[in-house]
C-alpha cells in the first residue's frame, strides 16, 4: 500500500551573495513565509521546519495556510524537487505531481509528439503511452491540431492537451497545488468528472488550496502550515476551526486575551475574529499591546516591524511579534502556548534599553534545549 512518512524534515534555501546585493535579513523576513537563520554570516531561509507526517492509504489531505506558509514547498519536497536539508522522507507508491501540468512540452514539436514527451516525463513507458494515446487524443478533442506544432495552439488548447495527458496515468499518490481548471466552459464539466475519477483511483491525495469549500468537499484530513511548521493536523473541521480562529499561529489563548482586553469581548463573537486574527486586524494599528509582557514599544527600533506597519501589512507585523516575543525579558508565556520548539535567537532584532532581550545563553536554557 502507498504511504508517505516524514520525520523532522527541514528544507533550507541559502541566499547567496546577500551582502553585495544589499539584502537585509529583516527586510527579507517581511517578504517570505519561512524563517531566517544566519550561520557563519550566511542567510538561509528555512522553508520547512521539523515537519513530521504520516500519510496512509485512503488519506485525502488538504494543505491550508496563508501565502508563504510552506504548502507548495512541502508538495515539491514530497515530489523530490527539493531534497530535505535535515530529516528523512519515506514514500511508497507512484507519484503524479500536478504543479505545472504543461511542464516538459516542446513548443516546436506536434501535439502527438508531445504526448510521448510528456508521458515519459511522468514516468510512463513507451508501451504504456502507446496503449493510452487513443484515449488521450479522443479526450483532447483537438483533432487535426494534434499534427501541428504547439506554438500554434491557444492557451486553452495547450491546457486541454496537458490535462488529458496528466490524468491518463494511474498514480498511487497525487500531489496538487490548487485545483486544475482547464479549457472553455464546455470542456470544464467533462474535465471535472475526469479529474474526480482520476483522484478516486489513487491511494493518496495531497491538495494545497486556499478554497475552504474545495478542501471540505474533497479531503478527509487537513494540515495547517505556518512559517514552514505544522500548526494543526487532523479532521478537516478541527483544523479549519483552528485556522479560522488563530490564523497561522498558536500564540494566543482566547480566554486570556479577552481577560486582558475585556472591551473586545463583543467583537470576539464575530466568526473568525479570535485573538490572533483580531490583533492583526485591529490591535497593532490601534497601538494595543497584546499582553503577556509584550509591549509594542519594544519594537520601536525594529526595522522589520516598522516596515510592516508602514506598508500596512498586519500579518507580517504580527509574525514579527511572534518571532521576537519569547526572547523579551518581560515575556510571560500564554497558557497552552505551543511555540517553545524550534525557536531561533533573533540576532537581527534592534532591542531598546527599556525592553531588552534575554541573552542567547539564557534563551538556550529557556527555550532552545
Amino acid at each position: 500500500m502507498a504511504y508517505i512518512t516524514l520525520e523532522n524534515v527541514c528544507v533550507d534555501f541559502p541566499i547567496f551573495d546577500s551582502k553585495s546585493r544589499s539584502f537585509r535579513s529583516g527586510f527579507i523576513a517581511t517578504m517570505i513565509g519561512g524563517r531566517l537563520s544566519s550561520p557563519d554570516q550566511k542567510i538561509n531561509v528555512r522553508a520547512l521546519d521539523q515537519i513530521t507526517l504520516d500519510i496512509r492509504n485512503g488519506d485525502r489531505i488538504g494543505l491550508i495556510g496563508h501565502n508563504g506558509a510552506g504548502k507548495t514547498t512541502l508538495l515539491r519536497t514530497l515530489s523530490g524537487v527539493y531534497p530535505p536539508s535535515m530529516g528523512t522522507i519515506q514514500i511508497k507508491g507512484k507519484i503524479a505531481p500536478l504543479f505545472d501540468i504543461s511542464l516538459g512540452f516542446d513548443m516546436e514539436a506536434s501535439g502527438r509528439e508531445n504526448i510521448l514527451l510528456r508521458g515519459l516525463l511522468l514516468g510512463l513507458s513507451k508501451s504504456e503511452i502507446s496503449n493510452s494515446i487513443n484515449n488521450i487524443i479522443e479526450f483532447t478533442g483537438l483533432g487535426n491540431y494534434l499534427e501541428m506544432p504547439l506554438r500554434t495552439y491557444s492557451s486553452g488548447m495547450l491546457m486541454r492537451l496537458a490535462f488529458s495527458i496528466a490524468t491518463e496515468i494511474q498514480p498511487d499518490i497525487i500531489l496538487m497545488d490548487e485545483w486544475i481548471g482547464v479549457g472553455d466552459a464546455s470542456f470544464l464539466q467533462q474535465a471535472k468528472k475526469r479529474l474526480e475519477t482520476f483522484i478516486d483511483k489513487s491511494s493518496i491525495l495531497v491538495l494545497a488550496s486556499h478554497s475552504e469549500d474545495l478542501i471540505r468537499s474533497t479531503c478527509n484530513k487537513a494540515i495547517l502550515l505556518g512559517q514552514g511548521q505544522v500548526l494543526a493536523q487532523g479532521a478537516v473541521d478541527n483544523v479549519f476551526d483552528h485556522y479560522n480562529f488563530f490564523g497561522s499561529s498558536s500564540f494566543f489563548d482566547m480566554e486570556e486575551y479577552i481577560s486582558l482586553h475585556p472591551d473586545l469581548k463583543e467583537s470576539m463573537n464575530i466568526p473568525g475574529m479570535a485573538p490572533w486574527m483580531h490583533f492583526i486586524k485591529y490591535g497593532i494599528f490601534e497601538g494595543r499591546s497584546p499582553g503577556f509582557g509584550i509591549e509594542l514599544a519594544a519594537f520601536s527600533a525594529d526595522k522589520v516591524f516598522n516596515h510592516a506597519i508602514t506598508i500596512g501589512d498586519g500579518l507580517s507585523a504580527a509574525e514579527r511579534i511572534e518571532q521576537i516575543a519569547p526572547f523579551l525579558q518581560s515575556f510571560t508565556p500564554p497558557k497552552n502556548w505551543a511555540g517553545k520548539q524550534n525557536l531561533r535567537y533573533p540576532i537581527d532584532f534592534a532591542s531598546t534599553e527599556d525592553y531588552p532581550l534575554i541573552t542567547e545563553e539564557e534563551a538556550k536554557r529557556r527555550w532552545l534545549e
